[in-house]
C-alpha cells in the first residue's frame, strides 16, 4: 500500500482537481437556480472553486512528483542486499523469519501449498512445521 506513493499522490491529484472543479461549478450552478444568490456571486464562486482546486493540485501534484522522483534516485543510490553471496558462502543467512517473526539464522525456503508457489526466508522451526522444500 505504501510502495510507490508517490504515483498515488499524482494520481489522487489530478482526482481530486476534477472533483473539486466539478463541485465548484455545480456549486455555482445550484446557488444561482435555487435563487439564493445573484449570478454575479455565483460566478465568482463557481470561479474562485476552479482557481483553488487547479492550484492545490498543482501543490500536491509536485508533492508525488518529487517523492516519486526521489524513489527512483534512492534505487540507483542505494545498493539491495545480495543474499546468494551470503548462501555462495555457506554462511548463515540471519535476519527476521518471514513467517514467525523472530530474529534467528534463515533458511531460503520454497512453499508450495494452495495459494500457490511462495519464496520465503524462514527460521528451522518454521521449515519443518510449514513442509518446505530448500529454495535452489
Amino acid at each position: 500500500m505504501f510502495k510507490h506513493i508517490g504515483r498515488k499522490v499524482r494520481g489522487l491529484a489530478v482526482a481530486l482537481c476534477a472533483i473539486g472543479m466539478l463541485g465548484a461549478v455545480g456549486a455555482a450552478v445550484y446557488l444561482y437556480l435555487s435563487k439564493t444568490m445573484q449570478l454575479v456571486p455565483c460566478i465568482l464562486i463557481g470561479v474562485g472553486g476552479l482557481v483553488v482546486s487547479w492550484i492545490v493540485s498543482w501543490v500536491m501534484y509536485a508533492i508525488g512528483d518529487t517523492h516519486a522522483k526521489l524513489e527512483r534516485l534512492e534505487d540507483k543510490l542505494v545498493p539491495k542486499p545480495n543474499y546468494s553471496a551470503y548462501l555462495a558462502e555457506n554462511t548463515a543467512l540471519r535476519g527476521t523469519c518471514e513467517i514467525c517473526g523472530r530474529i534467528t539464522d534463515l533458511i531460503p525456503a520454497k512453499i508450495e501449498d494452495k495459494m500457490g508457489t511462495r519464496y520465503r526466508k524462514v527460521c528451522r522451526e518454521c521449515f519443518a512445521a510449514s513442509n518446505c522444500k530448500e529454495a535452489e
